[in-house]
């Protein structure tokens, strides 16, 4: 082979390596924001009219504030049942229910010193919503080698047979945070002490910093969601369901979906973005025709589905999407759906 057809293929190997390594094709990336009313599993008691909220009970290693977030959080989301649904509650103020708090106790209900049945009664309240809440991060902090110059003239051929690279390489930061929220609801009859419902669950998310392959710069952590707005997104779910249990309740959540290789995949996201659900389903289904097992295809199928309302279909696309990549946000699209699917009040 002479000289020029050695640089030529030499070149075109270099050429290659980097549309691989930037990845060329690229990926699609959209934000659909999911909606839906959940109807009540238990309903309220009856008589019911008037509840107070106790700032939460706190783990060891949980900052004092999220003990008012949550109570906040509670009651715009009772008030919001209470707004947009008609939901006959009114939440006592919160200067007016501290007495009751202060004077009682709630022991038997399995949570901490709560209210006052006879200063409850003078005022009007009928119960009380108790809870605790624990929030854990974890940061694991490591290394990852990215390519940090690439020396064409070297692997075109130049000086051939020189020796020598024509890769740099270096190591930047990749770091991991793991949120975890413990919560735990109940609502307690002021006079009996009697839990009439509780919810409780443990909700984690995890983020990792993923540094490109080619020119990768490390972000650390401070290119990561911060913790306190991740924790607050989880205790709201839990809280959200949790009301969910007693009166009609407004769900709201975002998901973030990117494409694989794919053309189909890559224009379905676009039609996602694009807020075209139908023509984006019809573009996956075709993505999923000619690779069953592409898992970002499949996900970006259920959120289509799960937007326009087939439920059922979506979880189907959620389930079929995790049996061939368990990411965590596929998990939690489809625990998420499973959990509601019997709530979810279907419109026309």
């Amino acid at each position: 082979m002479g000289m020029w057809c050695r640089v030529t293929a030499m070149t075109a190997v270099a050429a290659g390596l980097m549309l691989t390594l930037a990845g060329c094709g690229g990926s699609e990336r959209a934000v659909v924001m999911i909606e839906y009313t959940l109807d009540p599993e238990k309903g309220l008691p009856q008589g019911l009219e008037t509840v107070a909220i106790r700032p939460a009970e706190l783990g060891p290693a949980t900052d004092a504030k999220w003990s008012d977030i949550t109570a906040d959080m509670l009651t715009q989301l009772i008030e919001q049942s209470r707004d947009q649904f008609g939901t006959d509650i009114r939440v006592a103020d919160r200067v007016e229910s501290k007495k009751v708090f202060e004077e009682a106790d709630l022991s038997a209900a399995g949570l901490t010193e709560g209210g006052s049945p006879a200063e409850a009664k003078l005022l009007g309240i009928q119960a009380f919503v108790v809870s605790k809440i624990n929030i854990k991060e974890e940061v694991n902090k490591g290394k990852e080698t990215v390519i940090s110059g690439v020396d064409l003239g070297v692997l075109a051929g130049r000086d051939w047979g020189g020796g020598g690279g024509g890769i740099d390489t270096r190591e930047v930061d990749k770091v991991q945070k793991n949120v975890t929220a413990q919560a735990l609801f109940k609502l307690v009859d002021a006079q009996t002490g009697e839990v009439w419902a509780v919810h409780e669950d443990t909700v984690t998310s995890t983020e990792e910093t993923k540094p490109s392959f080619l020119f990768g710069s490390g972000e650390g952590e401070a290119g990561l969601t911060p913790t306190d707005r991740i924790a607050g997104a989880l205790i709201e779910r839990v809280a959200r369901e949790f009301v969910a249990k007693l009166m009609p309740c407004r769900f709201e959540h975002e998901i973030r979906v990117k494409s694989s290789g794919n053309e189909n995949c890559q224009q379905g996201v676009k039609l996602l973005r694009a807020d075209m659900y139908g023509e984006a389903l019809d573009s996956l289904k075709a993505a999923i025709a000619e690779d069953p097992e592409d898992h970002r295809a499949l996900f970006a199928a259920g959120v289509a589905c799960e937007k326009m309302g087939d439920y059922d279909k979506a979880l189907e696309y959620y389930r079929r999407a995790v049996a061939e990549k368990a990411e965590e946000q596929y998990i939690e699209a489809k625990t998420q759906l499973a959990a509601n699917i019997g709530q979810i009040r279907r419109e026309g």
